[in-house]
């Protein structure tokens, strides 16, 4: 199982994405390995346009979803705590999105390097695989 990332999730559904990353969301989804998480959920309908809304829940369906656990919360604000004291800042969601992987022992789908700087100084035991 793999925890695919927003950034992945719109090269996908993108007509003209990145072919690696659609390549390896079909791979996942013909496996049954794809999942995604609420936080990736939120930012994918935040950011669709109306007429797309369909093809995205679909597209998701295929998936297992990684909820976001209440107490992920408080590791999450940890984490967010620690990368601010260390001179970084990222989108919290990159955060929520990096606890959910790690705290489900999943390994994460990505291009997008906020999350290699969070694996390494955030705490968290994060396993990426970076298509950047």
């Amino acid at each position: 199982m793999m925890l695919i990332d927003t950034s992945i999730w719109i090269e996908f559904f993108r007509k003209s994405g990145d072919p690696r990353a659609r390549q390896r969301v079909e791979q996942l989804i013909t496996e049954g390995m794809a999942g995604y998480t609420c936080p990736v959920y939120f930012e994918l309908m935040a950011g669709v346009r109306d007429h797309e809304v369909e093809l995205i829940r679909q597209g998701l369906s295929f998936c297992r979803r990684f909820t976001f656990e209440p107490d992920f919360w408080n590791l999450a604000a940890l984490a967010y705590r620690r990368l601010r004291k260390s001179g970084v800042t990222v989108p919290k969601e990159d955060v929520y999105i990096a606890v959910a992987a790690a705290e489900n022992e999943l390994p994460l789908l990505c291009r997008d390097k906020h999350f290699d700087i969070i694996k390494a100084k955030a705490g968290l035991k994060l396993r990426l695989e970076q298509l950047a």
